[in-house]
């Protein structure tokens, strides 16, 4: 792997000079797919705002069930269960 990192505005350039220079339209299109899609319309939030209160209670509802996972304690909390390791691990 080369040592240059360009951005893609400056690999998008690169491609036009090299397209003008050896008359490669090919060139011209792919430089033209280099640009992002318009942003679509996301998903709506499904999961519950997660609060320092919202963590407290995850960890005391952890503390009472030790033995349960993880993913099951996501699901009675509503929350991804990367959050229940956050809480438990006090990083919120």
């Amino acid at each position: 792997m080369s040592g240059n990192k360009r951005t893609i505005p400056q690999i998008r350039s690169r491609l036009r000079e090299i397209a003008d220079e050896y008359g490669i339209e090919e060139l011209h299109d792919l430089a033209d797919e280099t640009y992002r899609n318009s942003p679509v319309t996301r998903a709506s939030v499904r999961s519950a705002h997660f609060t320092p209160e919202l963590a407290e209670d995850i960890r005391a509802f952890v503390a009472k069930y030790p033995k349960l996972h993880q993913r099951d304690v996501a699901q009675k909390f509503n929350v991804n269960p990367g959050r229940v390791s956050e809480a438990l691990t006090r990083q919120m």
